[in-house]
């Protein structure tokens, strides 16, 4: 048994002095001292030390160095301790990342993240030290903090395909977005027939004559590609050959090409009940008022005694807005749904894991290895992403990595829900739990990818397991931190539908708003309903069907807009968001201000 220092310390004199006493004495009737007692020692606090703490960027979970505990006790693991960051713990006496975060040495403010720890022991004494952590900054470095990869100095990276999807969504929302009549507004019906037609045939291609459209939704952008099919070959999103899930049926984990198939919404018209009749559907309601501003109708919305004239044809008189129920949608019945139920579903199952052995032919990579890029690809992240802080992504979706003076779509661009996950993150970056949903899921995606890439030549079910259950932890980690990052935009509409000051429910219940807010409510009601109904989509997902189920019951169809029912439909909203946040663990404090 270990004695503290002090004690035997004690021990010592106390034995020392006795021996003294036994021997003689210069007293006169020689009778020895009593033994004196022996005072315990008084317990002292915990002291933390700091010496130059330092992080290195872009490594989830790595230790902080320069910060070190200790106590009077030798048991650490007898102290209770605190942080202030909720990105840090103290396991076993040590300061470090949680497992899943990591810090990016361009974000942070002068590259360095200040905190306070704490250290008590059993018997109360408590010890707060501010710490303040230096970020290292690791240069761009394929493999490691970049999405690169290859074979004797070629690379093996290919997503083409999916890049190419993720265009044509963006090009979808850009020329349904322009769908408005009025003084700025576009007034030729054939005109506004066209652009339906050309959405159409961009999501539902029946030939390659969309291929060589210029992009739109690039303007003012120099780009290496400006039309899809210098992306990549016809590559269809909807309809026969198209990925939506329903069409693709291969690795699916539901049934989505049957009716019935779709939970959160019910109303498909003449359309299948299935993720792909939801957008036939949008698109018919789209088309429906084109003909009546065709036949001269005024597109209006009337609350109680006020009507307001409406000149977006995609915005519907329930508070539709059926470009962001369309785009968001798509991300979860294509892209979610084709990177966590196809692509990166089935990794990890031995016998069924893609080949990983020899490259495929004609090819620069091995099976696995494409189908797990493939599943990156869907997230849509530019393959520098860890260079850039969440304000510049917020910012900007695409940034030139390599200073060439164009963008490159392949690897410069960032899509959908990538873009999504910095925006959440950098709306936490000054709470006390921020999130890192963007360099979690991409840490993952790139340490996933260098296992792959370190056991070329040999199947998954060849390789140690220690190999074969990080695949899977990274696998998992990565879809995770991208449904989270959906589930946190989901919150971030349902408060924006609720109290946003150019928009809101309240806002309708007053009669306080014109055809902008309208408007405004229409677009963030859209944005909430389209990306909760991605949950879904995602097999691995935290939100049960039950819970899943009755969040869309409580959102709806559309916006309540009746004034004695819009309080309660605000509650049911609130009750929609708590569910959410149970489902992900979200901290209380990024919930109230996403």
């Amino acid at each position: 048994m270990a004695l503290r220092k002090s004690l035997l310390a004690t021990a010592i004199l106390a034995a020392t002095m006795g021996l003294t006493g036994c021997g003689g004495s210069s007293s006169d009737n020689n009778t020895p001292d009593p033994t004196p007692t022996p005072t315990p020692p008084a317990n002292k606090a915990p002291t933390i030390t700091v010496e130059n703490a330092t992080a290195e960027e872009d490594k989830l979970g790595v230790v902080v160095s320069g910060v070190t505990f200790a106590d009077d006790s030798d048991d650490m693991k007898a102290l209770t301790y605190t942080v202030s960051d909720g990105r840090f713990e103290i396991v076993e006496g040590q300061l470090k990342l949680k497992a899943v975060n990591a810090l990016n040495f361009e974000q942070e403010t002068e590259q360095k993240v200040t905190l306070t720890v704490s250290a008590q022991d059993s018997a109360g004494e408590k010890t707060e030290q501010e710490v303040v952590i230096s970020i290292t900054d690791m240069p761009a470095t394929a493999g490691v903090n970049v999405y690169e990869f290859g074979h004797n100095g070629v690379s093996s990276v290919s997503y083409s395909g999916q890049v190419s999807r993720q265009a044509a969504i963006s090009e979808a929302k850009k020329l349904l977005g322009t769908l408005k009549t009025g003084p700025e507004g576009i007034n030729d019906v054939a005109e506004l027939r066209k652009i339906l037609a050309d959405v159409r045939g961009i999501l539902f291609p029946v030939d390659e004559s969309r291929q060589d459209n210029a992009l739109t939704f690039l303007s003012g952008v120099d780009a290496d590609q400006t039309t899809l099919g210098e992306i990549s070959s016809l590559k269809k999103v909807a309809g026969e050959g198209g990925k939506i899930a329903g069409r693709d049926t291969t690795y699916m984990n539901k049934a989505w090409e049957e009716n019935g198939s779709l939970v959160g919404w019910s109303t498909f018209n003449d359309h299948p009940s299935t993720p792909e009749g939801l957008v036939l559907y949008y698109l018919d309601l789209i088309d429906a008022q084109i003909t009546k501003f065709e036949n001269g109708e005024t597109h209006t919305f009337t609350h109680n005694e006020t009507t307001i004239t409406l000149n977006s044809l995609y915005v519907t008189s329930t508070g539709l807005d059926l470009v962001q129920l369309i785009q968001k949608h798509l991300n979860g019945a294509v892209a979610l749904s084709q990177g966590a139920d196809d692509y990166l579903d089935e990794l990890t199952i031995g016998d069924k894991s893609a080949d990983n052995t020899v490259i495929a032919d004609g090819k620069t990579y091995t099976e696995l290895e494409h189908k797990f890029d493939e599943g990156y690809g869907y997230f849509g992240a530019a393959t520098h992403y860890l260079e850039f802080s969440d304000e510049q992504i917020s910012s900007s979706a695409y940034h030139d990595a390599d200073s060439d003076g164009k963008i490159d779509l392949l690897t410069e661009y960032n899509f959908g829900n990538s873009t999504n996950a910095s925006k959440r993150d950098k709306g936490t970056a000054s709470n006390a739990n921020p999130t890192d949903f963007s360099g979690a899921a991409q840490t993952a995606f790139i340490k996933g990818r260098a296992l792959i890439n370190a056991n070329f030549t040999k199947n998954v079910a060849d390789w140690s397991e220690d190999d074969q259950k990080a695949l899977e932890m990274y696998r998992d980690q990565a879809i995770l931190n991208w449904e989270k990052s959906i589930a946190a935009t989901v919150i971030h509409y349902i408060n924006y539908t609720i109290a946003k000051e150019d928009g809101n429910l309240t806002q309708i219940k007053s009669g306080d708003f014109d055809a902008g807010k309208f408007e405004k409510l229409a677009k963030y009601w859209g944005e909430m309903k389209g990306f909760a109904l991605n949950f879904q989509f995602n097999p691995f997902s935290p939100v049960s069907a039950e819970k899943f189920a009755e969040i869309h019951t409580l959102m709806g169809e559309a916006p309540v807009l009746e004034a004695d029912k819009i309080d309660a439909y605000i509650a049911d909203l609130e009750k929609a968001r708590a569910i959410i946040a149970e489902a992900y663990s979200f901290d209380a404090e990024n919930v109230e201000k996403w």
